[in-house]
């Protein structure tokens, strides 16, 4: 009986102590409060206009009570709120606080808040400035998301992590520093803050979600400051990179790839409408999803044969683009990687091209003529190349020409064999330039093919083509794409045909073999060249530039330094 007694008395206690005194709701001189024990939380009363001067402390029914937080959907679509006056009593703002608070134009945070909760500010486009005091430790997911007017902002050094879309659509903002403070930068933390010109990122931000900076199409300056362990801006690249896996992550129309980063990764230069051009590095070997997504003025880009993976929507909406060759090296096209590039007129697919993925190149609706070197024709997934007319020519190597017309897809278009152009030559010629080579020579009599191989000092096969009599291009294994020109159905003087994707500054041998019906050499020919620009190496970490030679082993590409062999992300090939 005594134990019943006992536990009869505790629950009465516990009861005493979780109810009492608790007030649902109370307005005060016009303010909402809930007021527990010897607190007060500022809650939603109605539609608040004009100016709010909220009391360190009230009074109810004798009772004197602290103001210590603003709390969920206080001043929620108050559009008419002008100014509010928060006391230095107040240590947390909810979510919602201020959500929609759009003729909200200043409001002073006191000393002792300790966090900004989510979407607080969220829409309150009238906000001009925010002072964020050294209390505050965190900055909730959309905090002031769409504050247009915000054009700056200080975030003290009190900060750790700043939450996902924090300043989403701030697009008056102009220049942004992440103190050392800050350990995380939350997913499009700054997205659309289309004024942004430059970010300086501290030494303690250690994770950086994707998007982050998205759609800042002003950006033109990014520091990452020394001491941070796991980024950098190496070289004064105007970039964000991941150390570790040399991964670009955030870049500008200002960037400068530099030689040691092996990948583009996911968004990095998402919307970055500015830049008209940029210069991919031979380390680079992947370029990931929506990496230059809505770079509309974009007119040129240059994929080195080191890049094997083009992810999807690489490239969409780059409507500036009227031309892109896909080097040897890439094997599948992501989906919508070209989607709706309105510009692109030409088309160059690489030979190891297997699969166009689904609108790979969907609304490309300008395109006049696809080169595919590939001898089996590419598989071509739903809508990969919808919109574009059935007058586009596709060139194709002669002796596939067949494969290509029956194919159901590929097979709907202008299909043509391609093949080099007749010029009068008496003489093998070569014409080098900076990633390419015009290959001229003679015609043989008697001769049935035209075999050209060009091999690197390190006698390395760069690529084989094969040419009938007529200077139709026949047969294909190499690892640089060419340039095709309309075929030729007549015996004449001579052939000139463009080969691309050769290095800058490399010097190569190139032999011309003639031979007849039976496979008999009637004659043979060689010369060296060397394309023109400056050979490049590799840098590392620290920016330094180790001199290297990029090799080709079954297919797969390595870096040479000295006697050593690595893989394009740097480890050693024993």
């Amino acid at each position: 009986m005594k134990h019943k007694f006992l536990s009869l008395f505790i629950a009465v206690v516990a009861m005493t102590i979780l109810y009492s005194p608790t007030f649902a709701s109370v307005t005060i001189n016009g303010i909402a409060y809930e007021l527990n024990g010897k607190t007060a939380t500022v809650v939603s009363g109605g539609n608040y206009t004009g100016t709010i001067v909220i009391p360190s402390s009230v009074t109810y029914k004798s009772v004197t009570y602290s103001v210590t937080s603003i709390g969920n959907s206080a001043f929620r679509g108050c559009s008419g709120l002008t100014s509010v006056t928060i006391p230095n009593s107040v240590t947390s703002i909810g979510s919602w606080a201020f959500y929609y608070c759009s003729g909200l134009t200043s409001v002073t945070i006191p000393n002792r808040v300790i966090s900004i909760g989510n979407e607080a500010f969220y829409e309150c486009s009238g906000l001009t400035s925010v002072t964020i005091p050294n209390s505050v430790t965190s900055i909730g997911e959309w905090a002031f998301y769409g504050c247009s007017g915000l054009t700056s902002v200080t975030i003290p050094n009190s900060v750790t992590s700043i939450g996902h879309d924090a300043f989403y659509g701030c697009s008056g903002l102009t220049s942004v520093t992440i103190p050392n403070s800050v350990t995380s930068i939350g997913y499009g933390t700054f997205w659309r803050c289309s004024s942004l010109t430059s970010v300086t990122i501290g030494n303690g931000v250690t994770s950086i979600g994707a998007y982050a900076f998205h759609g800042c199409i002003s950006l033109n300056s990014i520091i990452v400051e020394s001491g941070n362990t796991v980024y950098d801006s190496r070289n004064n690249c105007n970039a964000i990179i991941e150390t570790a896996s040399n991964t670009l992550i955030v870049g500008c129309q200002s960037t400068i790839i530099p030689n040691s980063v092996t990948s583009i990764g996911e968004g990095a230069f998402y919307g970055c409408s500015g830049m008209t051009s940029i210069t991919i590095p031979n380390s680079v070997t992947s370029i990931g999803d929506e990496a230059f997504n809505g770079c509309t003025g974009l007119t040129s880009i240059d994929i080195p044969n080191s890049v094997t993976s083009i992810g999807n929507e690489a490239f969409y909406e780059c409507s500036g683009l009227t031309s892109v060759t896909i080097p040897n090296s890439v094997t599948s096209i992501g989906t919508e990687a070209f989607y709706r590039c309105s510009g692109l007129k030409n088309v160059i697919l690489g030979s190891s091209v297997k699969v166009l993925e689904e609108e790979a190149f969907a609304y490309c609706s300008s395109i006049e003529s696809i080169t595919c070197y590939s001898q089996r024709p590419p598989t071509v997934n739903k809508d990969a190349l919808y919109g574009l007319d059935y007058s586009t020519i596709v060139y194709v190597p002669a002796d596939y020409l067949e494969t290509y017309k029956m194919h159901d897809a590929w097979g709907l278009y202008d299909v043509r064999p391609l093949g080099a152009k007749t010029i009068e030559t008496t003489d093998v010629n070569v014409t080098p330039a900076e990633n390419t080579a015009e290959v001229a020579w003679p015609a043989v009599s008697g001769a049935a093919t035209y075999e050209l191989v060009i091999k690197d000092k390190g006698g390395n096969v760069i690529c084989t083509l094969i040419f009938n009599s007529n200077g139709q291009l026949t047969q294909i294994a190499f690892n640089a794409p060419a340039r095709n020109n309309a075929p030729q159905q007549t015996q004449a003087a001579g052939f000139s045909f463009t080969v691309t994707g050769l290095e800058e500054g490399t010097s190569y041998d190139l032999t011309i073999t003639s031979k007849d019906n039976n496979g008999g050499t009637l004659d043979t020919k060689t010369v060296s060249f060397t394309t023109t620009g400056e050979p490049q190496g590799i840098e590392d970490v620290q920016g330094n530039n180790v001199q290297c030679t990029k090799i080709i082993r079954n297919g797969q590409i390595f870096i040479l330094r000295g006697k050593k062999v690595y893989t394009v992300t740097g480890q050693e090939v024993r």
